[in-house]
């Protein structure tokens, strides 16, 4: 999970939300076309074009507007309070439901529980923190925190079709399309220092930091080794 750094709320959604204040249509079921696809675009900048939960690439073609607090429960709680900029995140698919896409915000559906205690939100600075990848592209809990491990029940994002996304993004970063030509140490200690950073178009890298931690791993690995080569040329 990439960490969002949520930004100034779109000008034209703004404007919408303080037309409506106060009147029936104060409810993001009445947001219409303009409106919400004017939120989408600049929620995927925001995001630097990463879905808010899987981190799988995105852009307005392929997300959807996702309340981290459902908004069923927003709107329940008081008239409004789901047009709030800071609980909307942009989410991959852009619609429907399709069987090799059950998880994340699909999964995830209106799902709430503890105020929010038991979920691990994008929005949370350590949110970056909370979960480690390996090589396979698989996901755990870092230290079994228990938050971390309900957001990855929640959201499926142990889900196998994720999971393959994710290792064939990392096994081709780290060792090349053709899969025989490793980074060398040097090389991945440059990626590792700018994998999370965007590029000039402010996206960042899909599955940025999976891949970050594949690094670490991979540079474990090469240190492994060299050290058996110099323990080996000391021997003879």
């Amino acid at each position: 999970m990439k960490y969002i750094r949520k930004l100034g709320c779109p000008h034209v959604y703004s404007q919408w939300c303080a037309r409506v204040a106060r009147t029936g249509q104060e409810d993001f079921r009445e947001v219409r076309g303009p409106e919400k696809h004017a939120l989408l675009i600049a929620l995927v900048a925001e995001q630097g074009a990463l879905c808010a939960y899987t981190m799988k690439r995105i852009d307005p073609e392929s997300a959807h507007v996702e309340h981290i607090k459902p908004q069923s429960l927003c709107r329940a709680e008081r008239a409004g309070s789901d047009l709030d900029y800071r609980n909307l995140v942009a989410c991959f698919p852009r619609g429907g439901v399709e069987a090799r896409y059950r998880y994340g915000a699909q999964r995830k559906g209106d799902w709430w529980e503890n105020g929010g205690l038991c979920f691990v939100s994008p929005l949370h600075p350590a949110c970056e923190n909370r979960f480690r990848f390996n090589m396979e592209g698989k996901i755990a809990a870092v230290g079994n925190h228990a938050a971390a491990t309900t957001t990855i029940r929640v959201l499926a994002l142990d889900h196998p079709g994720l999971t393959e996304d994710r290792r064939r993004v990392i096994q081709e970063f780290v060792y090349g399309p053709s899969g025989q030509d490793p980074l060398s140490e040097a090389q991945a200690n440059q990626a590792v220092a700018s994998i999370c950073e965007p590029y000039s178009n402010g996206r960042f890298y899909e599955f940025c930091i999976a891949i970050l931690h594949a690094l670490q791993d991979h540079l474990k690995g090469l240190r492994r080794s060299a050290r058996r080569r110099r323990g080996a040329r000391r021997r003879t």
